[in-house]
């Protein structure tokens, strides 16, 4: 077989042109090995790829087929034996051509998706601002991924700890923030949530506007119970449970998110602990696992000193209680 033909009744192939006997040359050349095989299995996918209908190719395509008019004019003054060889490269040419402006114009309709993600150690606390001017606190031992642009119809990110947000205001599209299979759904407002992985629970404020709060509610992925949220309500999941426990909100929010203060109603030392250990990058290690039980009220500030906070502890404390730092580890324990 003339090796040089095989290109000619490759594009006749390709145009629905193609006679027996040159189907049979065909055959034979994607029989000689692998790579003849991949060849044509490779132009016939380039060869089928439709274009999209609203594509407007018209100044590409003049400008290939002028390419190939000036291409042409300078073969015809070569021997006549390289003519087949040169209709074919101009059908590969424009063929292949055409898929990569297609490739580019879906490229361009569908960029790829850049994510940024902001993580916050133990111990410290940071805020960011996010491409629709949303603006997020992130409290310690948090973290968030989002877009750097976010999608037409919606702006999605997703929490592991604990954040209070002021939403940009945008009907057309809908904020929302994933936590675990859970998410958060609203248009623009302020509001907190407190979602650790290592929590019983997950914790909503809303401060303004109105939220949804999505609950997974079986293996679809539209599954959820939905609860709308009012201002100055504050609504906790129990996540073992699945259900739901409202409260109001104290009027000391703005305390914690603004100047580090907490305070703390009626609280288990266990829970106290685990907040402890966040803001101070530190390790609380009980001796005594009733002490986990133990509740307290107070103030807590995080700018303040860790030995400040166990000193008050041990005071009010109606039982003894001793505690002692070692290797970056307070262990407390009844006297």
């Amino acid at each position: 077989m003339n090796k040089e033909n095989i290109w000619q009744y490759i594009s006749r192939k390709l145009a629905d042109e193609i006679t027996t006997e040159e189907e049979n040359h065909i055959k034979q050349w994607i029989e000689e090995n692998e790579t003849n095989r991949l060849t044509l299995e490779k132009l016939e996918q380039i060869w089928k790829y439709n274009a999209p209908k609203n594509t407007n190719t018209n100044s590409i395509y003049h400008t290939l087929h002028n390419r190939i008019s000036q291409y042409n004019r300078k073969q015809e003054k070569k021997s006549f034996i390289y003519y087949p060889l040169r209709i074919s490269a101009a059908i590969f040419l424009l063929v292949v051509s055409s898929f990569i402006i297609q490739k580019y114009v879906t490229l361009k309709e569908t960029p790829e998706i850049v994510y940024q993600e902001i993580q916050v150690p133990k111990g410290s606390r940071t805020s960011v601002i996010l491409p629709d001017s949303t603006k997020v606190w992130l409290s310690n031992d948090s973290k968030i991924k989002y877009p750097t642009q976010f999608q037409k119809d919606q702006r999605e990110l997703e929490l592991t700890g604990e954040a209070y947000f002021e939403v940009t205001h945008n009907a057309q599209k809908p904020f929302i923030v994933k936590i675990g299979e859970n998410r958060i759904k609203v248009l623009g407002t302020k509001f907190s949530v407190i979602a650790y992985p290592d929590d019983n629970t997950v914790k909503t404020d809303l401060i303004s506007g109105s939220i949804q709060f999505d609950i997974k509610n079986g293996e679809g992925e539209d599954q959820y119970k939905s609860y709308l949220l009012k201002p100055s309500e504050s609504v906790v999941l129990d996540k073992k449970t699945g259900k739901l426990y409202q409260a109001e909100i104290l009027d000391d929010f703005y305390d914690y998110w603004e100047k580090g203060i907490y305070v703390f109603n009626n609280e288990s030392l266990g829970s106290l602990a685990q907040k402890i250990s966040r803001i101070y990058n530190i390790e609380v290690v009980f001796g005594d696992e009733t002490l986990k039980t133990k509740r307290f009220s107070g103030v807590m500030s995080v700018n303040d000193n860790i030995f400040t906070f166990f000193e008050a502890i041990k005071r009010t404390s109606i039982e003894s209680i001793q505690y002692k730092y070692e290797k970056n580890k307070i262990y407390i324990k009844l006297n």
